[in-house]
């Protein structure tokens, strides 16, 4: 690795800290936003458990390897369902994180009504990042490498779709045009907030992990059952307080892109550096 090269990842680590830190001040600031992941998270539950409920209902039980006529549909269904769920919290979240980072004051039942009166305009969004999911899945699964790298090149290309929307009120179309446009004059080599929030965010959860590997090497069943609870719990904590950074940073971005300003809390942040300009 050459001097410049060095100097480069080095200031890109910096800019990622740098955004991890200043989005946990902000949430720390405005607890508030870290109920709709958990939000987020019990009402996926309850699509999946219905999704099962309906399926052991809809579907017959078969022998062999035969799968029923309604699997696929009934499996498409609950999926799209799931992913809308999902898309709904998020722009609930983005829609607070907006006021908290205008110095205004978020609330839970403010974020739900943001949501609910852009419903509508979700599920366009919904249907078109639920079919490029599935098909880098697909991707994945056949050739892992182009895989990863497709799914993190959609993450980068979408996510300021979803605050276009929200902050917007702009149909699907219409903000992924936008998206686009956004992009091309502000595009580098890499999108060091994206990628980097999520390595700082997954390092939240190792310590979780390391109680559950601790948990199986003692060998003994009450033990591993109790740090394998634990461990589970702070993976859960640290997959809830991921998500609530995600949309502050999420939201932050859009407002730098759009508005040229880097907003209040993040005024020592080079948002620059998080969406290089060519």
């Amino acid at each position: 690795m050459t001097r410049g090269n060095l100097m480069a990842f080095t200031n890109t680590l910096s800019t990622s800290w740098q955004i991890f830190k200043t989005s946990a001040k902000v949430l720390g600031s405005r607890k508030e936003l870290a109920v709709f992941p958990i939000l987020s998270g019990l009402s996926s539950l309850l699509v999946l458990i219905g999704m099962v409920a309906l399926g052991v209902l809809l579907l017959p039980a078969t022998t062999g390897d035969s799968v029923p006529p309604l699997f696929y549909p009934v499996f498409a269904v609950g999926y799209f369902v799931l992913t809308y769920v999902v898309t709904f919290w998020q722009a609930a979240l983005i829609s607070q994180a907006n006021i908290a980072l205008e110095g205004g004051d978020p609330s839970v039942a403010s974020g739900i009504s943001a949501a609910a009166q852009r419903g509508g305009r979700l599920l366009p969004w919904v249907l078109i990042t639920g079919v490029v999911s599935w098909i880098i899945s697909a991707i994945e699964d056949r050739v892992p490498f182009i895989g990863r790298f497709l799914e993190v090149a959609w993450r980068v290309v979408s996510f300021q779709v979803l605050p276009t929307i929200v902050l917007e009120n702009r149909g699907a179309i219409d903000a992924v045009k936008k998206t686009k446009e956004t992009l091309k004059n502000a595009w580098g080599q890499n999108v060091v907030g994206v990628v980097g929030l999520n390595f700082f965010t997954a390092m939240l959860s190792l310590p979780g992990i390391g109680l559950i590997y601790l948990g199986m090497a003692a060998n003994m069943a009450a033990v591993t059952a109790g740090f394998a609870a634990l461990g589970g719990l702070w993976i859960l904590v640290a997959s809830i307080i991921g998500a609530a950074l995600t949309g502050i940073f999420q939201t932050a971005l859009y407002r730098f892109t759009v508005d040229g300003q880097v907003p209040g809390p993040f005024a020592g942040v080079d948002l620059r550096q998080a969406l290089k300009t060519r």
